[in-house]
């Protein structure tokens, strides 16, 4: 019969129990952390690039409202007199202010012309900018203030055509 005898020192043959060390516990972990910042980054800009794109749009809309307050306004009532851009460009800036501007957009139950009765945006979008607009000359959303942005009615130039500016803070 033979026996075997073990050096104290000698690495154990016996299979190893299941599961991590220490040092791969924290390895996993530390991975997982990392793995996890970059996801929330990645979430974060989604959000941020999402509001810029909703203050695009916004812009667009209020772009496309005020061209058709500007065609509107080169008919008089509705006879086929026109009145020239250059008159209408003057009553625009006479408003010095982009809130006032804005308020050409907005429905005026109270006036005798229809279009400026009708609005050229809705009363709802009208509502949500002057909710979020604490300056005369900064317009702004939720998606503005999110994204540190907000539009303004510079004055109109001549040959050129009216426009709202998206502008970062």
């Amino acid at each position: 019969m033979k026996t075997s005898i073990c050096h104290p020192y000698a690495k154990s043959t016996a299979v190893r129990a299941r599961g991590f060390s220490f040092v791969e516990a924290i390895f996993t972990i530390a991975i997982i952390g990392i793995m996890s910042s970059l996801v929330v980054a990645a979430l974060s800009n989604a959000s941020r690039d999402a509001n810029r794109v909703m203050a695009r749009q916004q812009q667009t809309a209020l772009n496309s409202a005020l061209t058709a307050w500007v065609m509107s306004q080169t008919r008089v009532g509705s006879s086929a007199q026109v009145r020239s851009l250059e008159s209408v460009r003057t009553t625009y800036n006479a408003l010095g202010t982009t809130s006032a501007r804005f308020n050409l957009l907005v429905p005026n139950p109270s006036s005798s012309d229809p279009n400026a009765r009708a609005g050229f945006i809705d009363q709802t979008t009208a509502d949500h900018f002057l909710d979020y607009t604490t300056s005369t000359d900064r317009l702004k959303s939720s998606a503005l203030e999110n994204s540190k942005q907000y539009l303004t009615f510079p004055t109109w130039q001549s040959g050129d055509f009216p426009r709202v500016d998206l502008v970062s803070e």
